[in-house]
């Protein structure tokens, strides 16, 4: 039987992988690409992302764990996004080190350890199993936005007369309409 460390590092490993196989191979211009109504980027949500992963790393292994405003930003942390292939690269690069340093960590820890109640952004002690969990549900969950926006951007969906198949009944003639 696996032991639950194994089961958590699969699970962060495979919340990894759904974001990053969205942005590994995206041009810039699709990353740059804010959907109409929207504020966040596809490069600004992977770095939102990676902050976070580098917050919650801090917060349950650091000594003086750092928040935001202090994590070490790729370029510094900034109001806006550099509209570069190398920018894009290192927020790519610097979402790698979060997971990296996630799975280094839980090389060393023990299932006892999961349990251990660690110093968390939100104020509270919580533990490591908990933080790491988050960690994972806030990557699949931007992975999901990233794929919808590629979507967009593509023109792959969200086209205003798309049909979709919904629990093998066709929408055709009663979708929801668009407000």
């Amino acid at each position: 039987m696996r032991s639950r460390v194994h089961l958590t590092r699969d699970m962060l490993e495979g919340a990894y992988q759904v974001m990053i196989l969205n942005v590994e191979n995206v041009a810039l211009e699709e990353a740059l690409f804010v959907p109409e109504g929207g504020y966040r980027s596809i490069i600004g949500t992977l770095k939102h992302a990676a902050g976070w992963s580098h917050v919650y790393h801090s917060f349950a292994f650091d000594q003086r764990p750092v928040h935001w405003k202090e994590v070490d930003w790729p370029h510094g942390l900034r109001d806006t996004i550099i509209a570069s292939e190398e920018y894009l690269a290192d927020v790519i690069e610097w979402f790698k080190v979060s997971h990296q340093k996630w799975t280094h960590v839980l090389d060393r820890v023990s299932d006892e350890q999961l349990e251990e109640h660690r110093s968390s952004p939100w104020g509270q002690k919580t533990p490591l199993f908990d933080i790491a969990v988050r960690v994972a549900r806030h990557n699949v969950y931007h992975a999901g936005e990233l794929n919808q926006v590629l979507s967009i951007v593509r023109g792959e969906s969200w086209d205003e007369g798309e049909e979709v198949e919904e629990n093998n009944v066709s929408t055709i003639g009663h979708r929801v309409k668009p407000s």
